[in-house]
Parts: structure tokens; sequence; C-alpha cells
């Protein structure tokens, strides 16, 4: 800051073509105050360490075995200050799509005549921005329990994972370049179907990227799936997993706009691929069973002012219920999991003392205290002179009325 005044001060000086720096710039880099940050607080302490899924189901009516397919998204929020992160669009947009993808399916489960005949598994999960880790430990414990949520995951046809989807352009990330009639061509196949009879102008793109299996930081989260040898992909606006919006404290704007014609696309193309709809002249998602953008709005707004940092979640905290609610109203058979830390060999451990209170106090510049104390010692140093110089000053007043006298 001071730095920043002399520098000023020369360049007034030299636009005025004076000798010297300006006076009133020189004065105020040694007057003028500062401010001094400090913070109070205890040593953080490890705490308890919970994470959360939640999870529903919209199932055939269909009595024969049938195909599935599972719709995930993570609802967690990052930043380097976890009550001050927003993650308006990752994955708070993420969030929204799911949620507005869960009523408009649910619709179509419930007309009669048009119930496709695939069960789908919704999974809502935390920690996503810690790698994952809520997915990947629904996943191991379901899939090794014999439970029926892990049978209808790991029988599924594609697991569609959705991140951040409310900015311009779509891309689906995948381990790999999909073979002809696989389910992932299937569902690519939807998305460029819905993308053109919805919105041509739309930009949608494939980007494979081959999982990296000697790193152990996931960079999407169909990657979670993927190890597991499930075909999965992730949805999203970011064309690379190291764009510097998906891990920002401030990102707390979404386009409503683009984030309802994304849903839009997404359940259009999800609609297409349970419904086995090829023909690019019909649409899947008619009349009434179009996105609602005021909804989408709020929950946006919901969540991006809401804390949901996973180290400051419980099962109390009001993000979980709101994510159990909206839940329960379009799936059933709605289940909120709790998972910890392992005590031997923990894969995560949160601490306390996420929140401290920062002060600014308005100083002096250390060059103020500097003058100060070189004025103190001057006012130490004459009163010093003087009281040494008084019996001299005496004895010269003494002399002087002595030689009256005589």
């Amino acid at each position: 800051w001071y730095q920043r005044r002399v520098r000023e001060a020369v360049v007034s000086t030299q636009s005025t073509g004076s000798s010297g720096i300006n006076a009133e710039y020189g004065g105020n880099v040694f007057h003028s105050n500062g401010y001094q940050i400090v913070t109070y607080g205890t040593v953080p302490a490890p705490a308890k360490s919970v994470i959360f899924t939640v999870q529903g189901k919209l199932t055939s009516q269909s009595r024969e075995a049938n195909p599935s397919i599972a719709i995930v998204a993570h609802f967690d929020s990052f930043g380097i200050a976890p009550h001050l992160a927003k993650s308006a669009n990752s994955n708070g947009s993420g969030v929204a799509a799911f949620l507005e993808l869960a009523r408009l399916l649910a619709k179509l489960y419930n007309t009669p005549g048009s119930v496709p005949k695939y069960d789908i598994l919704f999974l809502l999960t935390g920690a996503g921005k810690l790698n994952y880790l809520s997915s990947k430990t629904w996943m191991e414990r379901k899939m090794t329990s014999d439970s029926p949520d892990g049978a209808l995951l790991s029988e599924a046809e594609f697991v569609l994972c959705i991140d951040s989807v409310g900015k311009e352009g779509l891309n689906i990330h995948l381990s790999k370049q999909p073979k002809a009639g696989t389910p992932a061509d299937r569902m690519l196949r939807a998305f460029k179907e819905a993308t053109d009879l919805l919105y041509p102008n739309t930009t949608f793109q494939t980007v494979p990227k081959k999982v990296n299996l000697g790193n152990p930081s996931f960079a999407w989260h169909h990657e979670v799936f993927t190890v597991k040898r499930l075909s999965a992909g992730t949805l999203s606006n970011y064309p690379s997993h190291t764009a510097s919006g998906r891990l920002n404290t401030f990102d707390e704007k979404v386009d409503s706009d683009l984030l309802l014609k994304n849903t839009h696309i997404l359940a259009e193309a999800v609609g297409r691929y349970i419904s086995d709809v090829s023909d690019k002249s019909i649409t899947i998602l008619q009349d009434r069973m179009v996105p609602n953008k005021d909804m989408l709005e709020r929950t946006v707004q919901y969540l991006s002012t809401t804390q949901r940092a996973a180290q400051l979640l419980t099962k109390e905290s009001s993000v979980i219920s709101f994510l159990e609610q909206m839940m329960d109203k379009f799936t059933s058979e709605v289940i909120v999991s709790e998972f910890k830390a392992s005590k031997r060999d923990p894969e995560f451990q949160f601490y306390d003392n996420t929140e401290v209170k920062l002060f600014a106090y308005n100083v002096k510049p250390a060059v103020f205290d500097l003058f100060l104390a070189i004025a103190v010692f001057a006012y130490l140093g004459a009163v010093y002179l003087c009281i040494k110089a008084i019996p001299h000053i005496l004895t010269a007043i003494y002399q002087s009325k002595k030689l009256k006298s005589s």
C-alpha cells in the first residue's frame, strides 16, 4: 500500500515537472492509517466425520425383470472458506436439474399407457468435492451386502452423473468412445437427438478421457462407477475437469435460461432412452411435462444460500431435510444413508472450528511509531539535559547575586 502511494507521488511529481516528491503525498505516506487483521480461535480438533446420501426410485409397472439406469448428482459445496462456499453452478445447478428431472419422470411414470419399462435409481450424494467419497462408500457397501439398491445399480445399463449444467454448452464425459449399439452409445444418440430437436444451435459433444488408475483422485463423478465396470458418463457444461469454476468459493452465478434449456435437453434425452424412441419428429416431454424455470431458480437460490460443505452437514441439516422431502415428492422408497469414517484407517477426517471471527483494526503505520519513538526520546533527552543543567544554572544565579552584593 505504501509503495503504491509513493509510486503515485512519483508519477504526480514527474507529470508536474517538480524536482522533489509532492509534499502532500509524502506526508500521507507517513501519517495515513493502515489496517491490522487479527483472528481469534482455538486450534482445530478432529470432529465427527459423517457423509450422507439420499436415494429414491421410480419403478416400472411391468412384472417382468426390468432394465434399469441410475441418475446421480452430488449436492455438497466446496471452497477455502466452507461457510462462504456457494457452489451455485457446481453443483447447485446439477441438483436443481436432477430434482426437476425426477419431477418430470414421475409424471411420465404416473401417466397411464406411457410408463417405460425401466426402473430408475436416483442418488444424491455428499462429499462429491472430496473425491466423491459418498458415492464410493455407498456403492461399496450396498453392492457387497446383497442390497436391492446395490443390485439395481450393479444391473444398471448406464449411470448418468450430472455436474454443473447452468452455463452454455453440454458435454458428456466418458472413459472411452462407446461402441455402436451399447447403452452408452444409445444414451449419446438420445442426447444428440434431443439437442437437435429442441435446441439445434446448442453445442453438444462427447469428451472421452481414460480413467487414470494410478491417480487416487477421480477427475469426474462417473469414474467412481467406471472402475467398478459400470457403463457411466458425466453431463457437464465444463469441457475439462480442470476448469477453475468447479472448485471456486465465489461460484455464485447461474444463468436461469441456460439451466432451463440444459434441463429440458437432459429430460428429453433420458425420456427418449427409457422409452426407446429414436424418431426425431417425436418429443417425449409434451404439454405440461416441461421443466419449470421458477422451480429451477428457487432450488439454485436455496442451495447457493445454504451452508452445505461436507464438513458442516449433519442429519438434522436443513439441506438434507430439503433433499429428502423433494425426493419423497417425486420418487418412492426414499432413504437417507449415513456413513462414518473408519476409526482404524479413515479415508477422510473433518475438523471443527470451521468458523472464526476476523477483526480489522485501524492502526497507524510503522513509520508513525518510529517518528513517535524518536520524538519521545528527544523529549526525554531534553528533560534529562535540563535536569543535569539545573545545578549549573543555580550556581550561575548564586554567583551573579554574590557579585552584585559585593
